[in-house]
């Protein structure tokens, strides 16, 4: 059975929102039957910022809060 993580991959001030904001991936380890046979260590199943919904409700455009249609992240 795979387990499911939320990570904290860096943290910084966010100039937009005038606030400190975290990136976290939500990350799937599979489970150790899985990993032996195909070797990842994890798949990132998604990212985002920890100000995202607030940005959104303030439509505050953002490639972190999802809103922003000139950005894509990947």
């Amino acid at each position: 059975m795979a387990l499911i993580d939320r990570v904290t991959v860096t943290a910084k001030h966010c100039d937009m929102i005038g606030q400190d904001v975290e990136f976290r991936e939500e990350r799937v380890y599979p489970s150790a039957d899985f990993l032996r046979t195909h070797g990842n260590a994890y798949w990132v199943k998604s990212c985002g910022c920890t100000a995202a919904i607030r940005c959104n409700m303030a439509g505050i455009p953002c490639r972190w809060a999802l809103n922003n249609p000139d950005s894509d992240r990947f």
